[in-house]
């Protein structure tokens, strides 16, 4: 397997062909290209004043309106003239069933966003998505440019028989990997690990016990409710992802397609996740088994969703979780506290150490996928307002905010304003007030760097990074001598592995095969709880029999053989990542 570093380079390659052409000005002649890759602020790139519906943008736990009032929407909508209402998206508890309804009653607003590992099936097979590419041609100039290997990909892997392009990729061209924290790890409230006079930490078991020590030293939060070492949102459809993240990670298995394949990073095979017996699925499902069996699993599991969860973490209910994102925000909500001690760092456990899945590479896209429906009556704006968002200028509005409110040009360089780092840190509605990573569903472009040299995610220039250590961080990296707070993984060979092509797969709509893994994904969810909630070994061990045998019987081994096949025949077409 080719490492993930020339992966990235060819997509670097790609993504910096040439400097960026305005997405409405070329053709409206409101607009022109000062020639860095950026536009010239004006009245607005297109003066239709079009309104576009949109659903799957961002996290329904952010928007508290149709009509969003934050600095960075208001500065999108001032440059392309196209206004968005996220009604479709308000008070969504669970987005994979909101778009099941939206599917069936073929009522589906202009901009659609959503997980494709989960549902795209569902999408074509419903043909409701309106064929992409002579809009493109018309309106999509930086899409061209900027995501032309994605859309071959999209293509070929996730099209119909007319072989017509229907999704856009997000996050075309980023490596999720920071110095600062990470989201495929265990991070665990480091004040209280101190406190206990950092004890081992080299196994899931010292994990247990020393989140067991930390219920002891920590019995509740500020509130005076009962503390768990960790909580999972079982209830939402893709819950149980959660269970095995940050395990099976760390062991070098990457998880992006079928919800029974892992890739193993070591042999680059597709391997069977739930339904070999012996897999590290398995291995976690045992782990939280005896959290919970030794009061460490929050027994609310079962029924949380993932806006419980968070809610949780930020509360300072739970010592540990398997992502940083999972914590919602918790870093920021103690500091606003004045609780300055507190925090989350990232620890390696029972990590491997060859390969782990601790960055993800997305040069091809992630699996927050957009398609335009045929219903809309707005395709040509949309299209228009989706280009903008392949443009670097896109990009690093949504992820930075607005020069000279949030950051300033020194040098030639973007540099982050005291004020709002401070912000960041320590207040807990900063990304609703701004918007700054609010809309990060809607992100469809986000390449390492700007054609001018500096990072496109303003946060990792230098000198704004020092900055940013937080003091919890500090004395983290103090205490073993690290210079960046995830230094330790960079030290394993493979650290980060591109998911592009493992997430473009999917079964054809109206298959036998897709019938079948859709009936798979809804056993799966409804019976994972019912495993995990056993008391004793025997009854652990019967109720995972009998979940394998149940989950055989509806044609796991089928569905398995089909993704293994289709990743055997995308490397052979596309090439080894």
């Amino acid at each position: 397997m080719q490492t993930w570093r020339r992966t990235v380079r060819m997509a670097a390659a790609l993504l910096l062909l040439g400097l960026m052409t305005g997405c409405f000005g070329a053709e409206n002649g409101e607009e022109e290209n000062n020639g860095n890759g950026r536009l010239d602020a004006g009245p607005g790139l297109d003066s239709s004043g079009v309104t576009l519906t949109v659903f799957g943008a961002a996290d329904a736990s952010v928007l508290r309106q149709p009509f969003q009032d934050d600095e960075v929407m208001r500065e999108l909508e001032r440059r392309t003239g196209v206004r968005l209402d996220f009604s479709p998206s308000l008070n969504v508890t669970d987005a994979a069933v909101k778009l099941s309804v939206m599917l069936a009653n073929k009522e589906l607003p202009d901009l659609v966003i959503y997980n494709a590992m989960a549902d795209r099936s569902k999408v074509l097979s419903a043909k409701v998505a309106r064929p992409l590419d002579e809009l493109i041609e018309k309106y999509g100039p930086d899409i061209r440019k900027n995501a032309a290997t994605a859309l071959e990909i999209s293509k070929s892997s996730n099209s119909d028989e007319t072989h017509s392009l229907y999704f856009l990729p997000g996050g075309v061209g980023d490596v999720q990997f920071s110095p600062l924290m990470s989201d495929n790890t265990w991070n665990l409230r480091w004040d209280l690990y101190k406190r206990l006079g950092y004890p081992r930490l080299d196994t899931l078991d010292d994990l247990l016990d020393v989140l067991e020590q930390m219920q002891k030293t920590e019995p509740v939060n500020r509130d005076r409710k009962k503390t768990y070492g960790f909580g999972l949102n079982l209830a939402d459809g893709s819950g149980h992802l959660q269970l095995d993240r940050a395990i099976a990670n760390l062991q070098g298995y990457v998880q992006a397609s079928s919800y029974d394949a892992y890739l193993e990073m070591g042999s680059g095979r597709l391997v069977p996740r739930v339904s070999d017996a012996n897999s590290v699925f398995w291995k976690a499902m045992r782990f939280y088994n005896q959290a919970y069996r030794r009061g460490l699993l929050d027994p609310e599991s079962a029924t949380m969703k993932a806006v419980t969860l968070t809610a949780k973490y930020k509360s300072g209910r739970y010592f540990a979780s398997p992502s940083h994102a999972l914590l919602g925000g918790a870093d920021s909500v103690f500091l606003s506290n004045g609780d300055t001690e507190k925090g989350f760092v990232p620890f390696l456990i029972e990590a491997n150490p060859e390969h782990i899945f601790a960055g993800q590479a997305t040069y091809n896209g992630n699996a927050f996928e957009l398609f335009i429906p045929k219903t809309s009556k707005n395709a040509e704006a949309a299209m228009k307002f989706i280009n903008y968002l392949y443009t670097y200028e896109g990009a690093e509005l949504l992820l930075n905010g607005i020069e000279g409110k949030h950051y300033d040009m020194a040098g030639g360089v973007p540099i982050i304003r005291d004020a709002e780092l401070e912000a960041r840190r320590s207040d807990p509605n900063h990304t609703i007030r701004t918007g700054i990573g609010k809309y990060r569903n809607l992100l469809r472009f986000k390449p390492e760097r700007d054609p001018r040299g500096f990072p496109v995610q303003f946060e990792d220039v230098p000198e704004t990074m020092k900055r940013l250590v937080t003091p919890v961080q500090k004395d983290f990296m103090e205490r073993y001598g690290y210079k960046t707070v995830t230094e330790p993984f960079t030290r394993i060979p493979t650290y980060v592995f591109d998911t592009s092509l493992l997430g473009s797969l999917s079964v054809r709509p109206g298959s036998d095969v897709q019938a079948k893994e859709q009936q798979l994904n809804a056993y799966l969810t409804a019976n994972i709880a019912r495993v995990l909630f056993q008391r004793t070994d025997e009854e652990f061990e019967q109720a995972k029999r009998k979940l394998l045998e149940e989950y055989a019987s509806k044609g796991a081994a089928s569905v398995f053989a089909y993704y293994k096949e289709r990743y055997e025949e995308t490397i052979r077409t596309m090439g080894p990542q």
